[in-house]
């Protein structure tokens, strides 16, 4: 049987305006009236749980009320026996609580040059695993996996280029069962043009083989970007191997976020086919194919 994956977005509201997030880019104010409720949410959770998902994803953008909305998802999903994990950036983490740590499996963390200086600033964060350890002695962090999403940025490229012990002494922290997520831009017309991405990222490839940025290394606590060995032929598409459903803000599910054609799931009633089923891949309009 295969491996059931549900993943919500619960809403558009959001304190960054990170280039390429479907999140927040050309989201309109009819797309915000759209949004759906708390008491939806927790529906599709019940309702998902009931159909034999096992796992629960939810993302946790930085703006006020934003921590104990997550937060609720996190536990109701939790105390159904589902696995859970939220998608955030390092601030947020300032609001952990015994509840939330409590109920939570994996945390991944968003690493980019819209956070940071540098690498080595984000070495020095307080909010890297090995310094929450350290510091925060009030909560046991001690179950939760790390990820660490790095998103290859042009900037991120200048990170390693600039100080590449910097940059490896920090993917050197980070210990696994923690890991380390690269992601690239989608699609690939968000870089300076496709064949600079294609340059830097073979540069990268072959002059640091340490960062392992296609993730093909086994065993390892580096995972590549899906969508880039999808394209490369180094895996099949997840979609294929788990049943895989991300519900958006307004209720519209895609199989992924890389699906940009989403069907109408704003009802429980409408939703629950998709559940069952899976939501169908748009295959040729896919970024994971088009790049």
């Amino acid at each position: 049987m295969r491996k059931k994956i549900l993943s919500i977005a619960p809403s558009f509201d959001c304190n960054l305006s990170c280039e390429g997030c479907y999140l927040t880019t050309d989201v309109t104010q009819e797309m915000k009236d759209l949004v759906k409720s708390e008491k939806y949410f927790m529906r599709v959770i019940e309702q998902a749980q009931t159909m034999g998902y096992t796992e629960f994803a939810v993302t946790w953008n930085p703006f006020p009320s934003a921590f104990e909305m997550t937060k609720k998802y996190i536990v109701k999903a939790k105390e159904l026996g589902m696995q859970t994990s939220v998608t955030t950036v390092m601030s947020c983490l300032n609001e952990l609580d015994e509840e939330f740590v409590k109920h939570i499996d994996t945390i991944t963390i968003s690493v980019d040059d819209m956070r940071f200086k540098s690498m080595r600033q984000f070495a020095e964060s307080r909010w890297t695993k090995k310094v929450l350890l350290e510091e925060v002695k009030e909560l046991d962090l001690s179950h939760i996996v790390f990820n660490y999403n790095i998103l290859w940025t042009p900037g991120v490229f200048d990170w390693l280029y600039d100080d590449p012990i910097a940059f490896k002494s920090a993917l050197d922290d980070i210990r696994y069962p923690d890991t380390v997520q690269h992601l690239i831009y989608k699609p690939l017309k968000l870089y300076p043009s496709e064949e600079w991405f294609w340059e830097n990222f073979v540069r990268v490839h072959e002059d640091y083989p340490w960062v392992d940025i296609s993730g093909t290394k086994e065993p390892t606590k580096f995972i590549g970007d899906v969508s880039l060995t999808n394209m490369m032929g180094l895996n099949h598409c997840p979609g294929q191997e788990f049943q895989m459903i991300d519900v958006d803000p307004m209720g519209m599910v895609r199989r992924c976020p890389e699906n940009p054609t989403a069907y109408d799931g704003s009802t429980i009633a409408k939703l629950t086919p998709y559940l069952r089923q899976g939501s169908p891949c748009s295959k040729e309009k896919c970024n994971c194919i088009t790049g």
